[in-house]
């Protein structure tokens, strides 16, 4: 059965989408909706590894696909997925990429 890893920062991004459904939009219940909604669309690509577009910010061994607002970056592995980055779709998409802070 194919797999999704999920890299510390990608972790912390999807935290802090949630995070800001739930805290500063007062949703909560949408928050939790959207957090299941982006393992299991992830958990999916995971069947599909070699699926994905390509962007051209992004490192070159990397796909992405798009759930509603996110982009979900990943990288293929013969195993299934290791997830590198969510990210907004109406953020500055090559600056995003770019920020190096990673979580520890």
């Amino acid at each position: 059965m194919p797999i999704a890893v999920w890299s510390p920062k990608a972790e912390y991004d999807l935290e802090e989408i949630l995070i800001s459904i739930r805290v500063a939009s007062e949703m909560p219940l949408t928050a939790r909706r959207i957090g299941e909604e982006i393992v299991e669309a992830v958990n999916d690509q995971a069947n599909s590894p070699n699926d994905g577009a390509r962007y051209f910010a992004a490192p070159s061994d990397w796909r992405y696909f798009r759930h509603k607002r996110w982009l979900i970056f990943f990288q293929p592995h013969a195993l299934g997925i290791e997830v590198m980055r969510v990210v907004d779709g109406a953020r500055d998409l090559p600056r995003a990429l770019a920020e190096r802070s990673r979580p520890e």
